[in-house]
This record gives C-alpha cells, sequence and structure tokens, in this order.
C-alpha cells in the first residue's frame, strides 16, 4: 500500500492537507471523496514522509476537548454498534458519519485509519489525551485484552452519563444564585451612581445636617461616580490574583482545605467528591482494571489536592500490603459510610458493587442537597437584595423625614 499526500477542500469550501494510505491514486481519491473531502491535487510520497507529517500535524493542531455529554452521547452510540456485531473500523466508519461537529470527526476519522492500520484502539485514543481521558483509554485498553470492548463501553457510557447528569444539576443550582448576585450588583451601583446624587442635591442645595448613613451613602456614591475605573481595575486585578493563587500548589491545597469548612458547600463538595471516587473506581475495578492502577487514575479526577493526597498515601499503603478501607481511614478525610462500605466490599470480596451502592448512595445525597441548597438560596438572595436597597433607600430618606418634622 502507497502513501499518497494530498490538498483538498472540505464539505465546507475551507482548503485541506494531510496524508492517505491507498493502494493507488484513483482508490485515494475515492477515500476522500467518501469523507466528504473533495482532493485538488495528490502526489505519492513515502511512509518516512508520512510519519514526519503526521507528528508535523499533531504537534500543530489545537487539541479537542470533547464535552462529557458529547462523550458518553459518542460512547453510546460506539458501544450499540460494537454490540451489534459489526467490526471496529466499520463501527468507525459509521460513527463519524454521524458526528456534526468537524473537529471531532476528524479525531474519529483518524482513529479509523490507525485502528485498520493495525493498531489497538486504546493507543489510537491515546493520540488525543484531550479529548479522552486516561480513564477513558484504560478502560478500553481492558476491554479489548478481555474480548469485552462492548461491555465496557456500555459501562463507560453509564458513567459519562451520570457525571454529566451531575454537572448539569450543580450547574443549574449555581446559575441562579450568580445572575440574582450579579443582579444585586447592578442594582446597587445603578443607586449609588445615578438615583442617590439626584435626592443628595436637594439636601446639599438646603445645607441640611446629613445623618452618618447618608453621609456614608453619599461618600460611596461620590466614590463611585468620581472613580469608577479604579472600582474596575480592582475587580480585575482581584480575579487575576485569584486565579493566579488558586493556580499555585499552595494557594490550590489552601483554597481546598477551606471549601471543605464552608457551612452546607463544604458537606456538598465531599459528597460530590465520594461519589466521583466510588463510581470512577467502581466502574474501573468491573472492567479488569486493577487496583493499585485504578486508583492512580481516580485521583487526578476528585477536583480537590486535599483528597488526592489522601489517595497518593493510600496507594502507598495498599502497595505495602495494607487494605483500601484502612489507608483511605487514615487521612481523616473521606467519610465514614464510604470507609464502611469499602471495608465490607474488600472482606466479601465484592468492592466494585460496594464502591458503586457507595456512589447510588452519594448520588442521591448530592441530589437531594442541591434542591435544599437551591430552595433556601433563593430567598436568602432575595432578601439580602431588598436589606441592601432598602438600607441605602432609608439613609437617603432619613434626611427628608427630619426636614419634614422640623417644618412641622
Amino acid at each position: 500500500m502507497s502513501v499518497f499526500f494530498y490538498k483538498a477542500l472540505n464539505n465546507k469550501g475551507r482548503a485541506i492537507k494531510g496524508v492517505i494510505d491507498a493502494e493507488s491514486i484513483r482508490e485515494a481519491r475515492q477515500r476522500l471523496k467518501s469523507q466528504s473531502i473533495f482532493p485538488t491535487e495528490i502526489k505519492e510520497g513515502n511512509a518516512e514522509s508520512k510519519s514526519s507529517l503526521q507528528s508535523i500535524q499533531v504537534f500543530g493542531d489545537r487539541p479537542t476537548k470533547i464535552s462529557t455529554s458529547h462523550l458518553s452521547i459518542l460512547t453510546r452510540q460506539f458501544a450499540t454498534l460494537v454490540a451489534a456485531g459489526m467490526p471496529l473500523v466499520d463501527s468507525l466508519k459509521a460513527l463519524a458519519e454521524q458526528l456534526d461537529n468537524p473537529n471531532i470527526k476528524k479525531i474519529i476519522v483518524d482513529i479509523r485509519e490507525n485502528v485498520n492500520e493495525g493498531a489497538s484502539l486504546a493507543d489510537s485514543l491515546k493520540k488525543y489525551p484531550s479529548a479522552f481521558p486516561r480513564l477513558y483509554v484504560n478502560m478500553v485498553a481492558s476491554g479489548e485484552a478481555s474480548g469485552s470492548l462492548d461491555m465496557v463501553l456500555e459501562r463507560l457510557a453509564d458513567l459519562l452519563e451520570s457525571q454529566a447528569e451531575l454537572q448539569r444539576k450543580v450547574l443549574s443550582a449555581l446559575t441562579y444564585p450568580i445572575l440574582m448576585l450579579i443582579l444585586c450588583f447592578g442594582v446597587i451601583i445603578l443607586l449609588l451612581a445615578y438615583v442617590v446624587p439626584q435626592i443628595t442635591k436637594i439636601f446639599e442645595d438646603q445645607g441640611a445636617i446629613l445623618p452618618l448613613p447618608t453621609r456614608i451613602v453619599i461618600a460611596l456614591s461620590t466614590f463611585i461616580k468620581s472613580y469608577w475605573y479604579l472600582l474596575i481595575i480592582a475587580i480585575v486585578l482581584g480575579v487575576v490574583g485569584f486565579k493566579s493563587y488558586s493556580k499555585s500548589k499552595k494557594g490550590q491545597k489552601n483554597l481546598d482545605r477551606l471549601v471543605f469548612k464552608l457551612p452546607v458547600l463544604g458537606a456538598l463538595k465531599l459528597k460530590i467528591a465520594c461519589s466521583r471516587f466510588s463510581r470512577n473506581l467502581g466502574t474501573m475495578l468491573s472492567s479488569g482494571i486493577r487496583l493499585l492502577t485504578a486508583l492512580e487514575i481516580v485521583k487526578n479526577i476528585l477536583g480537590n489536592v486535599v483528597l488526592e493526597e489522601a489517595v497518593d498515601a493510600a496507594i502507598v499503603g495498599v502497595r505495602e500490603g495494607g487494605s483500601l478501607a484502612k489507608e483511605l481511614s487514615k487521612s481523616q478525610q473521606f467519610p465514614q459510610l464510604l470507609i464502611h462500605m469499602v471495608a465490607i466490599g474488600e472482606k466479601t470480596g465484592q468492592l466494585e458493587q460496594m464502591l458503586n451502592r457507595a456512589a447510588k448512595a452519594y448520588e442521591s445525597e448530592v441530589n437531594s442537597a442541591i434542591a435544599s441548597f437551591t430552595s433556601i438560596l433563593e430567598p436568602l438572595l432575595i432578601i439580602l437584595l431588598a436589606f441592601i436597597v432598602g438600607a441605602i433607600l432609608a439613609s437617603v430618606m432619613l434626611p427628608m423625614l427630619e426636614m419634614t418634622s422640623l417644618a412641622k
């Protein structure tokens, strides 16, 4: 089979170039057309040139990240095709034909080409770490080795769907409070910058002696109206400084510790982390991945440095012969419910099942906590907004009441 370099137009009319394997120029042209690629120039090359060009293309391409929800749909479709008995290369081809996103489609086409040339599916997926996380690749490798790729893909699809659902619920729970805080901030700025100056001008014209609350509000109003750019600069510097601090190792660790100490939010964050830990670890163990390998992978998806260090210490203990439950309990970071369920699973030889049960329990608690948090937070934010606006208006109206009483 020969190697051909091509310049072509894709189905959106954009100029592209690449390399393809085929028996002849005619076959190369047909294969490109079947992928909705219309060649304008095709030249025969050699294998070394192909390897060099592909390495340049991979280095220069922008990494394509696939969202959890899109990856779950993609995996479910792939699992259905494989379970139907369709050969792997044909399944990938059919999967690519169903995709609308050109970047994701390009990835699947490249994976199909690699598999068609003899590479394993896991090795082909490994070329795109931003699209397919390490957990995904390891589970696919386990499925290929055990001959149960369709079952592993089904488990992956279930796992990704549960993660996507959890992300959606957390996002929807946070959207309303964030919008309310932005609204509250906007109303306060509007009052201080435009409404208060109009009213206080009356007091200044009459030379009235203003009470302390009114003087404070007027001072804030004057500052915002005169030095609004300093406020914007302070906000920008604060955001940049916070991001820089949170990205540092020390800052990230301190913030993660602080999050766990927050009322309501700390408990919710821990439950989400425990749910993620249990679900991912249980799924990987069910797919035949060794415990130590699974722990190495799952520690990187917890989203909390404190818990990552606890899992790191547990890995060392398990490697030296200790039980997972005992090693996790030493850190005192994981709740006792999870420790007990892991201990029961180790004793009965059903660790995967107990981890999945723990995941279901924590997912149920997370759903309940999110619902309660949202129902409590909404009226609290409304009360907060009403209190701040009321305080500003009261401080402005107070001199008016005093002037009215003096006039009588």
